[in-house]
């Protein structure tokens, strides 16, 4: 019988530092893999048009096909926070919640947010939390005009943490104990816990993944600045070459001079790392306390942060729990070029995107 060949929505991931562009092709039968990918570097407000621009002049060569398009919003675009509602004004969440969003963001243009309930166990709970997502309305204008640009049809808007949870779910697709992952983001970093394939907590966290590099790079003894080692013009980079983008390029450099220093690397980052797990462990304790004392099974690291020298290692000894870097094209058997194997903890929220309605 023969097997007939689909492909999945165009995911669009603008991230802090780059943007990713990844669609799947799959079957019936379980076959995935990757129909078409590419990453390209652009940063700051015009960064939706910038990277719009540097696809449009190859856009035919990236073999798309349909225009349906999933977008997301790296997490500094996007404001989170954790709303409680005590019993006595449980009738008034609504207006809570509209309340916060309009402190939270502000923006000529107006702001749109986003509300998830987060259950626990109902005999220890006196009030209800709420995960409010507010963005500015300026901000999804750069995000669908860009698509738009690329003559694609925006179908979705997410936040990056819920494609990134998504492509992991499917990971642990079956599991009963709930499973956190950790974003180390160039410009922000977030910790959110998934139970029952929902996200059930989520929060930002004061360390992000320039302030790791920036630290393991003065314990390295750097001579150049980030910004000089990392963003070149990337018009400049041959279009034949792998699609490395300017982070990528930055974490290796960093792992060369780290070779045969791990010692040195690991006092370099404890303060650092140290503060993430006080952090991290604040969150396990209210996760823990509204769930029946419910345990992460483990944690995974995605993100710029994930992959610099010694830092998993490092989470996972101040943890004190299995911690491991995101690689969910090997664990789920999506064929994937080199280029995405080697820094697949970069392509989670794109593969998510990808996934939403697909498998």
């Amino acid at each position: 019988m023969k097997l007939i060949t689909r492909t999945s929505p165009i995911g669009v991931h603008f991230g802090a530092l780059e943007t990713r562009f990844l669609q799947l092709q799959g079957n019936l039968g379980g076959y995935w893999a990757v129909r078409s990918h590419t990453c390209v570097s652009a940063r700051g407000l015009g960064r939706q048009a910038a990277a719009a621009a540097q696809i449009q002049s190859r856009i035919r060569s990236l073999r798309l096909r349909g225009t349906d398009a999933v977008l997301a919003l790296g997490g500094d675009a996007v404001s989170v926070s954790l709303v409680p509602v005590d019993s006595a004004n449980r009738g008034h969440v609504g207006e809570a919640l509209r309340e916060t969003a309009a402190r939270l963001v502000r923006d000529p243009e107006g702001l749109s947010y986003r509300y998830l309930p987060l259950t626990g166990d109902e005999n220890v709970l006196d009030r209800e939390e709420y995960l409010l997502l507010t963005v500015g309305a300026a901000e999804v204008r750069r995000c669908t005009n860009a698509a738009e640009s690329l003559g694609l049809r925006p179908v979705g808007l997410e936040m990056s943490a819920f494609p990134t949870a998504r492509a992991l779910q499917a990971v642990h697709q079956g599991e009963e104990d709930p499973w956190g992952f950790l974003h180390l983001g160039f410009t922000q970093s977030l910790f959110g816990v998934v139970r029952g394939g929902e996200i059930r907590f989520l929060k930002p966290l004061q360390l992000d993944g320039r302030s790791l590099f920036e630290r393991l790079d003065s314990a390295l003894g750097s001579v150049e600045s980030m910004d000089t080692l990392a963003f070149s013009d990337s018009e400049s980079e041959s279009e034949s070459e792998p699609e490395i983008g300017p982070g990528q390029a930055t974490v290796a450099l960093l792992h060369r001079r780290a070779v045969g220093r791990a010692v040195e690397v690991l006092h370099g980052i404890q303060s650092e790392t140290e503060s993430l797990a006080q952090e991290v462990r604040a969150c396990l304790r209210h996760f823990s306390t509204r769930n029946k004392g419910a345990r992460l099974s483990g944690l995974e690291l995605t993100g710029f942060g994930a992959s610099l020298p010694e830092v998993e290692k490092a989470v996972g000894s101040a943890l004190n729990m299995p911690v491991g870097l995101a690689a969910p094209f090997s664990a789920l058997g999506i064929r994937a070029p080199e280029e995405i194997r080697d820094e697949e903890h970069l392509w989670c929220g794109a593969l998510g995107l990808a996934m939403r309605g697909f498998v």
